[in-house]
């Protein structure tokens, strides 16, 4: 049984420190799991929540990236679901299966998906999230964590993960195997983004114009190595491109930053038909060459988090093909201090929070 009290980090008031405090352990309701938060990951969006884009009741446990073990399984839970099962939580949960977005996932895909749900939970945006020793997680939007997957290396999976493994999954059916395809912005996002690309089949340009991005798209195991690495500020980047691909330019290329000015460059990289999956989202709109759209046919594709059955096939590949995140762990009392270490520009990959 869990304690009565937990340790947990909290957002007491925006653009200030995170408080450590001592929270009563949520408890578990009939229809939900009781998660024993092993890591937790840091996002840029979690910097969002603490500048107060994302307004919310305070205080709030912040983050969205957890991995633990099951502790508490609710008398009405249906599924394959037990204590002890090393698991990852999603952001999105509690879908009301009554509103708009519920009843028309259900029309289409015969299933409710809370990312879509007007009335859904936010762990870690809205509602408590992850920096805590536990936290309450909907079955529906939980999974099982590969026994080859670590919790440090699982938790940022749930997030930075999913989102780029969902950017790619876009690229469908429209860019096949053996095409080429561009990861841009090599942090947290992109390293995972270059490994996933290559997995899929593709031939896979890495760009960023920061040496560091650059090589840490070149930290991970040979086989998930980039093909081309390109500095997009170089005069010839595009010439580079070209060159790679025959003079035909992109199949399809994922922007993991959301710099306008890096989205309107990636654009003109494609060649004829080619997709684009935007994953960042800028305060000001994006603005991009309405001729090179039109002209060259182009496709422009959105894409939230992936939702479960996606990020089990992740992890299916993540096992598979032994795919990795820069991580730089921290222990749960030196999360006061994360933001410097993350706004530091030596750092490079993703902040875990080591819980228990």
């Amino acid at each position: 049984m869990a304690p009565s009290k937990m340790r947990a980090a909290q957002v007491v008031e925006y653009n200030k420190p995170y408080q450590l405090c001592e929270r009563p352990t949520p408890k578990c309701g009939d229809h939900a799991l009781l998660i024993e938060v092993h890591a937790a990951g840091f996002c840029h969006s979690d910097l969002q929540v603490l500048h107060g884009q994302f307004p919310a009741q305070l205080p709030l446990i912040p983050s969205h990236e957890p991995a633990g073990k099951i502790v508490q399984v609710g008398s009405q839970v249906q599924g394959p679901w037990k204590v002890g099962d090393r698991v990852g939580v999603l952001n999105f949960k509690n879908a009301c299966k009554t509103c708009v977005g519920c009843r028309q996932h259900l029309r289409r895909k015969n299933c409710t998906d809370p990312r879509f749900c007007q009335n859904r939970e936010m762990a870690g945006f809205k509602h408590d999230g992850a920096f805590a020793q536990y936290m309450l997680a909907d079955p529906d939007t939980t999974v099982h964590l590969p026994e080859k997957v670590s919790f440090e290396q699982g938790a940022p999976l749930m997030c930075a993960g999913a989102t780029v493994w969902g950017a790619l999954q876009k690229l469908k059916p429209d860019v096949k195997a053996g095409e080429t395809v561009a990861i841009v912005g090599i942090g947290g996002l992109g390293q995972l983004g270059v490994q996933f690309a290559k997995a899929m089949g593709y031939r896979t340009v890495a760009i960023d114009n920061r040496a560091e991005g650059r090589k840490l798209s070149m930290e991970v195991s040979e086989k998930l190595k980039p093909d081309l690495v390109v500095d997009s500020s170089a005069p010839d980047a595009g010439d580079k491109i070209l060159d790679f691909t025959s003079g035909e330019g992109l199949a399809g290329i994922v922007v993991c930053t959301d710099s306008i000015q890096a989205n309107a460059w990636s654009l003109e990289q494609l060649g004829n038909g080619g997709v684009m999956v935007p994953v960042g989202l800028p305060k000001d709109k994006w603005q991009f060459d309405s001729s090179a759209l039109v002209f060259r046919e182009l496709t422009i594709r959105g894409v939230y988090v992936s939702g479960t059955v996606d990020v089990e096939e992740m992890l299916k590949s993540v096992a598979e093909h032994a795919i990795t995140s820069h991580i730089t762990a921290l222990e749960f009392d030196e999360i006061p201090d994360l933001i410097s270490k993350y706004t530091d520009k030596a750092m490079k990959g993703r902040l875990v929070v080591k819980i228990k």
